[in-house]
């Protein structure tokens, strides 16, 4: 548990949010059902005067994967400081990965939020502590692995032998003694298909669906279905899998038609910088939008807060206003980097460089050892700390890589002459031609990683 203060006032309750994960396969084995993980996790913020001011439930997803909604809507509420203290009833509810624990561990400690496992004791104020969370999620995230190899091959062996490996299939399609065969919907699908071979528009067959058959089929749904190989009969390489729903050499004509309605924007509505705007409050890509009001007005968002409220980047950048702060700043940034760069370079080359690959692979076997009781738990401790010490020393000193040639050549270019002579699509190459990513917060300050 994070020991960082927050909310120090005894007369304010710790405002609590309770995070619940179940996967069907643990719900069924280990009785961790939502229901269960709802009453002891209530039962103990009541008991210990807290306010739940939230319930997170992620419900069949797996604790290996970043992009449960639930964990992104309650972290979400973290970056708001809605929450002092997060409650789930074990570790393995939250993370089974050492990588992807820190990474949420630097959201939560930022916004000065605990957590708390309430059927175990773990301590994060320590680096005793910390070694033992390390130790837990490193066998958990090593038996995730270990699982998911035997569920690989006992599903590749199914598939050979055209059995089906889970009940969910698309329109057309369902399980019947272990096979995946047609059912009633059959002749639905394949009459969706047939109407998008000859109108070539996802919007008109969605709409044919609708009218047609009574079925509400979103524009992703349809997408995926006009291009899924099961309707041709083949799955996972499987060729004959099934009996096909499509013929093959129709579902490939499809599939062309499909590729040649893909648009391409007009030379008018070039974006200078999209694809290297990232959202520094989520990690991920803005996108592009334009505006028309006489000339065409560009501009960049957090799709990510837009769409799915999760994140807290509200705002909008303007394109121009990107521009001048590059056209301003970037010469005496790419003079900084290359001058940093040089210094670090000439430090290093006065002593070899140690190889991170090698540290990792003496951590991997170093927890082999241990899982497989080859050494104690005190040696296990001593030597995974020597050896953490040494790669985070290691990661701590070595910058992150940078074409310094194409920095020099681009200063020596005379871009900020010419570039008001640039169309859009020049002046987009041009810029990436050096930067590789543009990072903007909440408050739409810059921050540029070169190339």
């Amino acid at each position: 548990m994070t020991q960082v203060s927050n909310r120090t006032e005894d007369t304010k309750l710790q405002r609590a949010a309770l995070y619940i994960r179940v996967s069907t396969d643990e719900q069924a084995l280990h009785g961790d059902s939502l229901s269960t993980q709802r009453e002891l996790l209530t039962a103990y913020a009541k008991s210990n005067s807290m306010e739940i001011v939230g319930c997170y439930v992620d419900d069949g997803y797996t604790a290996s994967k970043l992009n449960r909604p639930a964990l992104q809507r309650m972290l979400n509420d973290v970056r708001l400081d809605k929450i002092d203290i997060i409650l789930f009833t074990k570790l393995d509810r939250w993370f089974r990965s050492v990588r992807d624990y820190y990474k949420i561990q630097e959201v939560i400690e930022t916004h000065h939020v605990n957590w708390k496992t309430i059927l175990e004791n773990y301590d994060t104020t320590t680096s005793s502590g910390r070694l033992h969370i390390n130790i837990m999620l490193s066998v958990a995230e090593d038996e995730v692995s270990r699982t998911s190899e035997r569920i690989k091959v006992v599903f590749e062996s199914k598939v050979r032998r055209r059995e089906a490996i889970n009940g969910n299939f698309p329109i057309g399609f369902k399980v019947e003694n272990k096979r995946v065969v047609h059912d009633e919907k059959a002749p639905i699908a394949r009459a969706l298909f047939l109407y998008y071979e000859l109108h070539r528009s996802k919007h008109a067959t969605i709409r044919y669906a609708r009218d047609e058959f009574g079925l509400h089929i979103s524009e992703c749904t349809m997408s995926k279905m006009l291009c899924n190989p099961l309707y041709k009969g083949e799955y996972r390489g499987i060729i004959d899998y099934c009996e096909p729903i499509i013929e093959p050499e129709r579902f490939s004509k499809i599939q062309e038609i499909i590729k040649s309605n893909i648009r391409k924007a007009p030379s008018s509505r070039i974006y200078i910088f999209s694809g290297l705007l990232v959202c520094s409050e989520c990690g991920h890509k803005m996108i592009s939008r334009a505006q028309h009001s006489g000339k065409f007005y560009y501009y960049y968002r957090c799709n990510h807060y837009y769409k799915e409220h999760l994140c807290n980047h509200k705002g909008v950048v303007n394109e121009s206003k990107i521009e001048k702060y590059l056209l301003d700043n970037v010469e005496q940034e790419i003079r900084s980097v290359i001058v940093d760069y040089e210094i670090s370079s000439k430090q290093r080359s006065r002593k070899p460089a140690p190889d991170k690959g090698k540290i990792r692979r003496k951590l991997e076997r170093l927890k082999e050892l241990y899982i497989n009781d080859l050494i104690s738990l005190e040696e296990y401790k001593k030597d995974y700390a020597d050896l953490r010490q040494q790669l985070d020393t290691l990661v701590e000193a070595t910058p992150p890589p940078v074409d310094i040639a194409a920095l020099k050549h681009f200063l020596s270019s005379g871009f900020l002459v010419i570039y008001q002579t640039l169309d859009r699509e020049e002046r987009r190459l041009m810029w990436r031609s050096v930067i590789k990513e543009i990072h903007l917060d909440s408050s739409n300050h810059i921050r540029i990683f070169f190339v």
